[in-house]
């Protein structure tokens, strides 16, 4: 059955990657959160889309050039808790699992440390646009689950066409999931991979037609700002996860 993927936390309803949007995500009883990763100048893992901080905090300055606690005194948004990595994974009420969207090289050793160090590793699945970070984690921790994410369909050529002899390329690459953009993904192509044994899901999809649309292509999960919403809409066509379908 297909899992609710709160992306980036109960985005919908609090700020992106913030405390308060995590424990929404876990209250809208979502089945795995999905976050972004980026490191401070002082090599802490913390949760955050954007390299730079204009859009969600007002400074025009990277993550990069300032520490975790100079992270951890804004607001995300202009309300939003900030969140170290090791803040989520020892929250008292964590979410059931965690995807995390590794944004950038140079953090694959302080993360899986600390995945290792909480003993999440079969509860965390870790995703990249990148196949050298999904290579760099699989040899740190080859337990660890890896995603791939596609945004547009040139990003590899073959995958998304359906060809059936292309799912060889994926596996290929090692990963064990793709995660595929639902506007710009073909997916029928997509639905193709899934029966060749593929485990999809789509972001980012909060329309109830497009939830609706996204499930023919039998994915394993989708990924959504919205997840109470999500999971009605999912619930009401029958495709909630068993687990969440009687709650």
């Amino acid at each position: 059955m297909i899992k609710i993927i709160a992306h980036r936390g109960a985005s919908w309803d609090y700020p992106e990657n913030s405390l308060e949007a995590m424990i929404e995500a876990c209250r809208q009883q979502a089945d795995i959160v999905e976050t972004d990763v980026r490191q401070t100048s002082d090599k802490i893992p913390v949760l955050c889309h954007d390299k730079n901080l204009k859009r969600l905090v007002g400074e025009d300055c990277d993550i990069s050039d300032i520490t975790a606690e100079q992270f951890k005194g804004m607001k995300i948004l202009g309300s939003g808790t900030p969140l170290l990595l090791e803040e989520l994974l020892t929250m008292n009420e964590s979410p059931r699992k965690i995807i995390l969207d590794i944004k950038e090289f140079g953090l694959e050793k302080n993360v899986n440390e600390l995945i290792c160090k909480h003993g999440w590793q079969e509860r965390i699945i870790v995703s990249s646009f990148y196949t050298i970070i999904i290579k760099r984690f699989s040899k740190l921790n080859p337990d660890l689950e890896t995603a791939l994410i596609l945004d547009r369909v040139a990003t590899i050529p073959i995958a998304l066409r359906l060809n059936p002899v292309n799912h060889l390329f994926l596996r290929a690459l090692g990963v064990n999931r793709l995660h595929v953009s639902y506007r710009k993904s073909n997916v029928a192509g997509s639905a193709k991979l899934a029966k060749l044994g593929h485990k999809i899901a789509f972001w980012t999809v909060d329309d109830p037609d497009e939830i609706r649309r996204a499930m023919s292509a039998e994915p394993y999960g989708i990924m959504t700002n919205r997840p109470g919403f999500a999971r009605d809409v999912l619930k009401d066509t029958g495709g909630l996860d068993e687990e969440h379908a009687h709650s």
